[in-house]
């Protein structure tokens, strides 16, 4: 048994390998370092070994890196006509996403209406992320009836392990369901402190380990339902969508309404009187490592910045066309700072930090002219992008400029408060747009869409956005809710209603690599060489197409291309492959050198194909041996 060295070179052009290149590392096979055969007894010409394939380690790390940002997307999956609730197949709701029943999948929570009737009784169907296939779909919760339009957070509200679905009722309550559609617990009728159709939030207030349920000013037990305080001012402006946030870190969340703040026992912490309650949003604004609170006020068509303790920043400053919905918050351009998105009736605008418009696109909404936004860097680059669905498009815009990155044409929406989100929907690693659409004024398109990229390019996110006022840090993947948060603006992402990065996995890729297992050399007539080459795939992905070989010799004349060989089917992963013998006369030549090059270009064309493997690792495509040959 003898040992040679396997060499790279960082030259990643394949071209023959320098006589000085990187060492990499050392193998073994039996033959001596001279190239010539370990003699058989009594000079026993030689005869070539040529050895079975068999498995290899794979190298767990291997991949290639992903594209990202394309925008071609397709859909995943259309949730479009109710059979177990039939006829309620009119959502008009932001679609709430989690792991709901335990099992490894997120599931789509919505609301739904019939006949237009989106402000009476209801149902609330659970949909499968994987397909949207329903696994629930009830007009009834333990005697009460889902409001049609109302809204959906997703959360475990009473600790127990086990995740409820918390929603409204036509009578303004909020019931909490299982996902077998259980009923858990049902509020008090409280149309004084918020509307039928509330968003409802999940948070742990106090810190002590049992989470409340919040709906406009009002704030619930999450183990019972009980009512634990109740506000005195606003609400959280029109709908009743109100936010939390430890504004001042004092380790105590607040409940933020767009004109006051309250304790979890309802008292005041601040108020404004003289703001216009509205939409709520809160993230950090002038670096100050506390929250600040942004307040659209729809019906005057107005944004404002409020600092902790309820002083005005700017503000009030129109929104173009009028109306305006709940804010978006997040660094639109890249700057570092946030910015806020807002749709009104006629545009979609982004105001800079200090209040200046920084860009503003056509879009329509006469409905409600109350619709949200979520944001989302599809790239990973560090700017985000904005996704919005108005009355018939969904569109993507890019977040510095707002120039159009997608406008996709397969929606309808009557509108309300409703928003688009962004979610690892099936578990696959990848980032799918989520959205509702109804026919309530415009025919053709109804239900729940999934969006996916067809290349899969866009940065991974989380499987989870829970509720309306989401912000990552509210909420774990597993619907579990933080004790104690730590707030958004002091995680790096300093957002709300934006969906958050998660490591970008790479694509699984084959790592070949030449194995000599042995050489022979032929003396007794000129100078004549065979040897056994074998390809190993160390990768995580099988090679199911051609590949070749080529074995050189450097000769004292030059390098010259000897043979070369195919596996026409490939190598699959983790995998050396069967022993081909590849050999030439080289009689006459003084050879200092033999290599074996796998993928070689030289090799592709002497056997009349193309191509190249893309692999992880392209420096351990050759093999190099000395030898001096017959001399």
């Amino acid at each position: 048994m003898s040992c040679y060295f396997v060499f790279g070179t960082p030259d990643t052009a394949l071209r023959p390998l320098p006589l000085a290149p990187a060492l990499l590392l050392l193998a073994c096979s039996d033959y001596d370092l001279t190239g010539k055969p370990d003699e058989g007894e009594g000079g026993e010409e030689c005869v070539l070994d040529l050895p079975p394939g068999e498995a290899i380690a794979v190298t767990d790390d291997c991949s290639l890196e992903r594209e990202p940002g394309a925008f071609e997307p397709e859909v995943e999956w259309r949730w479009d006509a109710a059979s177990l609730v039939p006829g309620y197949d009119d959502p008009m709701m932001m679609p709430a996403v989690g792991d709901v029943d335990g099992d490894g999948m997120p599931e789509v929570v919505v609301t739904t209406f019939a006949d237009r009737a989106y402000t009476s009784d209801g149902a609330l169907f659970v949909l499968s992320g994987d397909d949207g296939h329903e696994e629930l779909g009830v007009l009834d919760v333990g005697g009460y009836a889902p409001y049609g339009s109302g809204g959906v957070a997703l959360g475990d509200v009473d600790a127990d392990g086990t995740p409820e679905i918390v929603t409204t009722t036509t009578d303004s309550r909020l019931i909490a369901l299982h996902a077998d559609g259980n009923l858990v617990w049902a509020t008090e009728a409280r149309g004084s402190d918020f509307s039928a159709a509330t968003h409802p939030s999940i948070a742990d207030l106090d810190g002590d380990g049992m989470p409340e349920v919040i709906a406009g000013r009002a704030i619930f037990d999450g183990a019972t339902g009980a009512l634990v305080g109740a506000g005195a001012y606003g609400d959280g402006g029109y709908a009743s969508i109100s936010a939390v946030a430890d504004l001042d870190l004092d380790g105590q969340q607040e409940v933020v309404a767009g004109n006051a703040a309250y304790r979890r026992d309802g008292s005041t912490v601040w108020v404004r009187e003289d703001v216009t309650d509205g939409w709520p949003a809160v993230a950090d604004f002038d670096d100050d490592g506390l929250g600040e609170v942004v307040n659209v006020e729809p019906s005057g068509g107005t944004v404002m910045l409020l600092d902790t303790d309820g002083a005005t920043l700017w503000g009030p400053v129109s929104v173009p066309g009028g109306g305006g919905g709940p804010p978006t918050v997040a660094d639109f351009d890249g700057d570092g700072s946030p910015e806020i998105g807002v749709a009104g009736g006629a545009y979609y605008t982004v105001f800079d930090t200090d209040g200046a418009v920084l860009w503003s696109m056509p879009t329509q909404d006469a409905s409600s002219q109350r619709t949200g936004s979520s944001v989302f860097d599809f790239e990973g680059d560090g700017r985000s992008e904005v996704v919005y669905a108005d009355e018939l498009t969904l569109w993507v815009f890019d977040g510095a400029t707002g120039d159009v990155r997608l406008a996709w044409d397969e929606h309808a929406s009557w509108t309300l408060f409703e928003y688009p989100v962004i979610v690892d929907v099936d578990a696959d690693g990848a980032s799918e747009i989520v959205f509702m659409s109804n026919d309530g004024i415009y025919e053709g398109w109804q239900g729940i869409t999934a969006v996916s990229d067809a290349s899969e390019s866009w940065a991974p996110t989380t499987p989870t956005w829970n509720q309306h006022a989401y912000h990552i840090t509210n909420i774990n993947d597993d619907l579990s809710v933080p004790a104690h948060p730590t707030m958004n603006w002091l995680t790096g992402h300093n957002s709300f209603r934006a969906g958050g990065l998660r490591e970008r996995p790479g694509i699984p890729a084959p790592d070949l690599a030449p194995h000599i297992a042995d050489v022979c050399w032929t003396c007794t007539s000129g100078q004549q060489v065979e040897v056994a080459v074998q390809v190993d795939n160390k990768g995580t992905e099988d090679v199911n197409t051609t590949v070749v070989a080529g074995l050189w010799a450097r000769t004292t004349d030059g390098d010259v291309l000897v043979d070369a060989v195919t596996w026409p089917l490939g190598v699959a992963a983790g995998t050396r492959s069967d022993a081909v013998a590849l050999g030439g006369d080289l009689t006459g030549a003084t050879v200092i050198e033999l290599w074996v090059r796998v993928d070689d270009p030289d090799a592709w064309a002497a056997v009349g194909l193309s191509g190249a493997v893309e692999e992880c690792e392209e420096l351990n495509n050759a093999v190099v041996q000395g030898t001096d040959g017959c001399g």
